[in-house]
Order: C-alpha cells, then structure tokens, then sequence
C-alpha cells in the first residue's frame, strides 16, 4: 500500500457515511405528515457538525498538555454524541417509514455511524493527518548554537614530560 492510501481510504469513508448521514436525515424529515419543511435545512447538520469537529481536532496543531486535551476531547464528545443519536433515530425512522423489518430497523443504522467511527479513527492515527507526523522535531543541533572545536597542538614526544 503506498503512502498516504489509508487516509485516502479514512477520508472516503468519512465522506460516504456523512452523504449517507445527510441523505437519511433529509428524507427523514421529508417523510409526509411528521416533520415540517424547515427540518430539512435542519437535517444535515448534525453530521457536518461531526465532520466539522473532527476535522478541527485532526488538523489543528493542538498543544500537548492536559488542559487542551480536555477541551478537543471534552468538545468533540457532545458534538459525536448528539449527532450519532440523531442521525441513528433519523435512519432508524426512514428504514421503519419504508417498511423495513425490526431488526434492520434497530441495527441498520450502526453500519453509517460505524463508518464514520472507524474512518475518525484512522484518521487520527495515520501519519499523513496526525498532527505530531505534521511536527517538525527539533533537535539539539537545532536548538543550541554550533560551536568550533579547535583541535590543541600534539606536542612532540620530548616535550611532553
């Protein structure tokens, strides 16, 4: 596999199940009789809010302490959750809507939140989108001045007593 597939494949991923996240939603809130049309402006947000989350934790280049690590983690949680729960209800009513049976109805919807777990994951784990892979490592030499050394003279054998 060459460089940079994997995050190709995470990216992929990620975009299949927001479009499929999207979809569902916008014809959830289509369904006659239940919702209004404003629901449908309403209905794709919840998983571009995800992707917007994941995005910022991935790309921005945090620093490492445990203070920012409560707020990317402690931000993106509710953001994940709410959407996760919304969208699973809203592709969980569609498939119910369509006359899908009971047991596609209660897991169906874990194959498009799955995806995009799984594609969140590998995304932070891929060297091409991790952000400690995008730090450039200082080094000693870089940091600290370089310094001449002079060699001292070798003294003949004679003088050296």
């Amino acid at each position: 596999m060459s460089a940079g597939t994997g995050s190709r494949w995470a990216y992929v991923g990620a975009g299949l199940g927001v479009v499929a996240s999207v979809a569902a939603n916008i014809a959830h809130a289509l369904i006659p009789g239940q919702h209004h049309a404003g629901a449908v402006l309403g209905a794709a947000f919840w998983p571009l809010a995800l992707v917007v989350a994941l995005e910022i934790l991935t790309r921005v280049d945090w620093p490492d302490s445990r203070r920012w690590d409560v707020l990317r983690w402690g931000g993106l949680l509710p953001v994940a959750l709410v959407a996760a729960i919304v969208s699973y209800r809203h592709l969980s009513g569609l498939l119910a809507y369509w006359g899908e049976d009971p047991v596609t109805v209660a897991i169906g919807p874990l194959v498009v939140d799955g995806l995009m777990v799984l594609a969140s994951g590998a995304l932070l784990v891929e060297p091409s989108t991790r952000r400690s892979a995008r730090r450039k490592p200082s080094t000693a030499a870089e940091t600290a001045p370089a310094q001449q050394v002079t060699p001292e003279p070798v003294k003949p054998p004679a003088a050296r007593q």
